[in-house]
């Protein structure tokens, strides 16, 4: 299982150098034979065939004889872009996840400039429809600082959204919001993708699934049981829908959960502008404000 292809896009795996030469050779001779040619260039910006070491310990690249390939040396980088992630050597995917939490902040910020007039929920779904694809999420560490970066980043939008203070009790923001929070969202790709690979048609596939899916050391395997621990089942029991049902960024505590049908009912009552007797705007603001953050 050393060559994945998806359309012009190859990927070598090899264990060793010498293993890996010898499949640049091979490739390189068949190129010939077909009258193709792969893109080579002794500068790194222009070279689009890289190699990449996957180590956690760090390489010293000048101590590693380079992979020939039309007789040039194939530059090493930490890091490469591949069907649209970003592969590093450390197999961590953190500037891939970071990358992507800014693209979201980015989309945020404009759809809040373009749609402000609009009721918070309208602009909600376009978050839904047009911030959050985090393509590749499924290869990411879920309980990773970088993963924590962007729930920290969707709390954020949301109480700006909302219009609620920016120290409002994380606990609250699901009731606040009212839909699935990223990590929730994140959670169930990740175990639909893991679904997805466990019944593939190609053999491979689901022998490498079955290989990961109980190991620790791996991101899938980590991944699941994290997802598992935080749904309270086994592993044999998730399903993508359990998880949207049962998993929660953060529980209300028990002697806070009277706080969350009154907030409920005060932000309605602000976005929708319905009147109260003996409740004006102020008076609103300050009670949602003294629910979010006391």
């Amino acid at each position: 299982m050393g060559i994945w292809v998806y359309a012009d896009d190859i990927i070598l795996l090899s264990p060793s150098r010498t293993g890996l030469q010898e499949m640049v050779k091979i490739c390189e001779n068949f190129a010939k034979a077909t009258k193709l040619k792969f893109s080579t260039n002794i500068r790194i910006e222009k070279c689009k065939t890289k190699c990449l070491i996957f180590s956690k310990e760090r390489v010293n690249y000048n101590e590693i004889t380079p992979i020939l390939l039309n007789e040039l040396p194939l530059p090493f980088v930490n890091d490469l872009k591949h069907l649209g992630n970003v592969l590093q050597s450390d197999n961590s995917m953190t500037i891939d996840c970071n990358k992507k939490r800014a693209i979201f902040i980015l989309k945020i910020h404009s759809l809040n400039q373009e749609f402000y007039f609009n009721n918070p929920d309208v602009i909600l779904k376009l978050y839904n429809i047009y911030c959050c694809s985090f393509y590749g999420s499924s290869i990411w560490n879920l309980s990773s600082q970088c993963a924590s970066k962007l729930y920290t980043a969707w709390n954020t939008a949301i109480r700006i959204l909302f219009n609620v203070p920016r120290d409002t009790h994380r606990y609250l923001i699901e009731s606040i919001s009212q839909c699935l929070h990223v990590k929730t969202m994140l959670a169930s790709r990740c175990v639909s993708f893991y679904e997805t690979i466990e019944a593939s048609s190609k053999l491979c596939i689901r022998f490498l699934s079955n290989l990961c899916k109980n190991d620790l050391n791996t991101v899938l395997g980590r991944n699941l049981f994290y997802i598992a621990n935080d749904c309270f089942v086994n592993l044999s029991d998730l399903s993508k829908m359990l998880v949207k049902k049962q998993m929660k960024y953060f529980d209300v505590p028990l002697d806070h959960a009277w706080k969350v049908p009154i907030l409920q009912e005060l932000l309605n009552t602000r976005m929708n502008n319905l009147y109260v007797e003996g409740f004006d705007d102020y008076m609103k603001t300050e009670m949602i404000n003294m629910l979010c953050n006391e």
